[in-house]
This record gives C-alpha cells, structure tokens and sequence, in this order.
C-alpha cells in the first residue's frame, strides 16, 4: 500500500452529488488539523539550519539539529501571549448542523 494514498482520508464531491453533511465536517476537521500542522513546520523552519542544506556529514547531526530547531519553535510558541482555546470539533457542528 502507497502511504501517501493512505493518509489522505478527505473525500472530493463526486461529478452530480453533494457530500454529505459527515464528510464536509470531516473533511473541515482534516483541512483545520492541516492547516496547524502547516504552520508549524513553516514555524521550524524559521530556523535556517532546517531550511537551507545541511552539509555536515557526521551521522546523527541532521536529527540532532531538527530537534533543537523544534525545541526552538516550541519555546517560542510558549511564551507567546496565552492563546484562548478552540473547540474544533463544537465549531463545526454548529457549522454545518444549524
């Protein structure tokens, strides 16, 4: 099995028919959860260690240097203002059964 087919789960509207009302709420929790995960690897590669091409040869530098870049982001993102918390999954509802 190709793992790139499998991890896509959202589901295109098909020539004449609507989705139903399950797959729009899943495809938005799908996009909603992508949309996250794209903002953080934009926000690890602020770092240009993870951006640009790391020419150091020695085994184990590549995952060392990933790893203190998110360490990096993740102690940027912690002392940001205190974000409210979202409920995705009420957000949608509300959305889409009104």
């Amino acid at each position: 099995m190709n793992p790139r087919r499998s991890s896509r789960i959202n589901r295109k509207k098909t020539r004449g028919c609507d989705r139903t009302p399950a797959e729009r709420f899943l495809n938005a929790v799908i996009a909603s959860v992508g949309s996250l995960v794209e903002h953080v690897i934009a926000g690890v590669k602020r770092c240009r260690l993870v951006k640009d091409v790391f020419r150091n040869t020695k085994a184990g530098f590549s995952d060392l240097a990933m790893a203190l870049c998110c360490g990096l982001h993740n102690w940027r993102v912690s002392h940001r203002q205190p974000v409210p918390l979202v409920n995705l999954i009420e957000m949608s509802l509300d959305r889409y059964f009104q």
